[in-house]
């Protein structure tokens, strides 16, 4: 007797943010349950309508976690996380309603629905299998994307359906690289960010944002690193104390909480003791009075937020965006229409309602990124061997040359994900 499961995607489908997705496979399960801060607003997944098994989220970061607390409004199902995923998505949670209420929103959760979260919530350690019905196991890897980050194996009768989630596979500062030591699997629903390309040489791009960073500050400016709070503003600073950066480094926004978790769950990092002697040797800014000092001498300022939408970056950038000798070091992926993206593409910037405005400042990207380049996913794809690959979080001009790759190298039929369609497969 054939079996038919099937996929449906409710966001990240030909676009990068909001992800959530409906498996049906044994049972039905929602992978991720995320959102989208796009320059006109909040952007939510489709509506959810199934009678949902369990939910399952791969890492905090708000495009794949953001929207969970929302499900627990109505629901009453498990969700499925490791636990530092649910101590970091729970600042990010918090954070997002403080957020809505200074801007004059109504949040789309309370505080009692992310305590509702919690209370449905189970946190599932690597690579212990667990039983969520009779016919259907689920099983956890590194994804070595973020700290907790998680790649999901799913069972039912004998098949396995994987899900990457956002995953990175070769080694960076502070990760060791993803975990692939699953075995073959028949399903692979995968990310596709950088399906059309690759990364350069992470050693080369750390030792050239360490170059940039002290020239700056040696000739008279001010090095700003706009870095995402959960694993890039830790990250950075590891960089430049390990490259030992003379100048004074500072730390701002979100990822101060977020580094006091990475220094909790030690045996998750790939060098904890070098992580931690960064951190310390990092001063910690506590409030305005802190940020107006900075900015007497020349110095280093790691701080949110990574695509310059928001957080205390913006004080830093209307202060020196007109200063020839300060530099603007972006570290990460830059999201259509934001800030960070406009100042990559053309060099100007905008806060806010306010006109794009050329900045005076210097600029420049440097790749650190924490998801895989096209080679790393084929490679992973090769050893799962999978039957079936599903394609999800990527640009709609880069799904179409990823999928003919991996119909080529690695002979699976590929299908991309359409928002609100659904996708059987037996």
């Amino acid at each position: 007797m054939t079996i038919m499961y099937s996929i449906r995607g409710l966001g990240a489908c030909e676009e990068v943010g909001r992800s959530a997705f409906v498996l049906d496979f044994g049972e039905k399960f929602l992978l991720e349950y995320g959102l989208k801060l796009a320059p006109e607003g909040v952007e939510y997944p489709q509506n959810l309508n199934e009678n949902i098994k369990a939910a399952i989220i791969s890492h905090a970061h708000l495009d794949h976690s953001g929207y969970l607390p929302y499900f627990y409004t109505k629901s009453e199902c498990l969700s499925f996380m490791t636990q530092p995923t649910l101590e970091i998505a729970d600042i990010l949670w918090l954070d997002s309603i403080k957020i809505a209420e200074f801007e004059g929103m109504a949040p789309k959760y309370t505080k009692r629905e992310v305590e509702r979260t919690h209370k449905y919530n189970f946190v599932a350690p690597y690579r212990k299998e667990l039983h969520l019905s009779d016919d259907v196991s689920l099983e956890f890897f590194d994804a070595g994307h973020i700290l907790g980050s998680a790649i999901t194996k799913l069972t039912h009768n004998n098949k396995s359906f994987l899900y990457t989630g956002d995953f990175k596979v070769e080694e960076t500062q502070l990760h060791k690289g993803a975990d692939l030591g699953m075995g073959k699997t028949d399903y692979v629903l995968i990310e596709s960010t950088y399906g059309d390309r690759e990364h350069p040489n992470r050693k080369e791009e750390e030792k050239k944002l360490c170059e940039s960073v002290q020239e700056t500050v040696d000739n008279g400016g001010w090095a700003i690193v706009p870095a995402f709070a959960v694993g890039r503003s830790q990250e950075v600073i590891d960089i430049l104390t390990s490259y030992n950066i003379t100048a004074d480094i500072y730390l701002d926004g979100m990822g101060k909480k977020v580094a006091n978790l990475y220094l909790q769950h030690a045996d998750l990092i790939k060098n904890p003791k070098k992580l931690k002697t960064g951190l310390s040797r990092a001063r910690w800014i506590q409030g305005a009075k802190d940020r107006k000092e900075v900015l007497k001498k020349p110095c280093v300022i790691v701080t949110t937020s990574g695509m310059m939408k928001g957080g205390p970056v913006v004080g830093y950038a209307k202060q020196l965006m007109n200063d020839p000798n300060s530099k603007i070091h972006l570290t990460g992926y830059q999201g259509d229409k934001t800030p960070g993206r406009l100042l990559q593409d053309e060099g100007k910037l905008f806060f806010e309602d306010e006109k794009p405005v050329k900045v005076s400042c210097k600029y420049e990207k440097f790749d650190l990124s924490a998801h895989p380049g096209q080679n790393e996913m084929i490679g992973a794809l090769k050893k799962w061997s999978p039957r079936k690959v599903f394609l999800v979080h990527g640009d709609k001009k880069v799904m179409p040359i990823f999928k003919e790759k991996i119909e080529a190298e690695v002979g699976a039929k590929t299908e991309i994900l359409k928002t609100n369609k659904k996708i059987d497969f037996d």
